[in-house]
C-alpha cells in the first residue's frame, strides 16, 4: 500500500469533503434565500408561503415529477432567470443570477448556483 493508494484515498476524502463543503453552502444560500418561501425542507411551506399569490413550488417532487431525473439544468435556469422566463408556474420566482453575482462575477455566481441546485437535489423525496 504505497503512495499510489495513499494519493488515492487521500483525493477520495478531499473529493468528499468538498462535496461536503459544497453541500453546506448549498444548504446555507438555501436557508437564507429560499426558505422563506420554499420553507426549510423544500415542500413550498414556508413562512411567507400564505402570503403569495401563488403556491411555492414543492421542491421535494422535482424529480419525480420528471420521471426519476432530477432536472438540473431547469432548476439552474429557474434559480438564474426567475420563474416567469421558463414557465415555472409564476413569475413570483425571483430571478437570482445578478444577486449570486453571476454579471459582476460570473464563476462565483455559476458556483453558487451549483451548490444550491446540488441542496435542492439532496432534498427529493425517495
Amino acid at each position: 500500500m504505497g503512495w499510489p493508494f495513499a494519493r488515492t484515498a487521500l483525493v477520495g476524502v478531499l473529493s468528499l469533503a468538498g462535496a461536503s463543503f459544497a453541500m453546506a453552502e448549498g444548504a446555507e444560500e438555501f436557508q437564507r434565500h429560499c426558505a422563506l418561501c420554499h420553507g426549510l425542507d423544500g415542500t413550498g411551506h414556508g413562512p411567507l408561503a400564505e402570503a403569495m399569490k401563488a403556491v411555492p413550488t414543492d421542491l421535494t417532487l422535482l424529480t419525480a415529477r420528471n420521471k426519476g431525473e432530477f432536472p438540473s439544468t431547469r432548476v439552474a435556469d429557474v434559480i438564474r432567470n426567475g420563474g416567469g422566463v421558463l414557465g415555472h408556474g409564476s413569475s413570483a420566482m425571483l430571478a437570482w443570477g445578478n444577486y449570486f453575482g453571476e454579471k459582476g462575477n460570473p464563476k462565483v455566481g455559476k458556483e453558487r448556483i451549483a451548490e444550491l441546485v446540488g441542496y435542492i437535489k439532496s432534498l427529493q423525496q425517495k
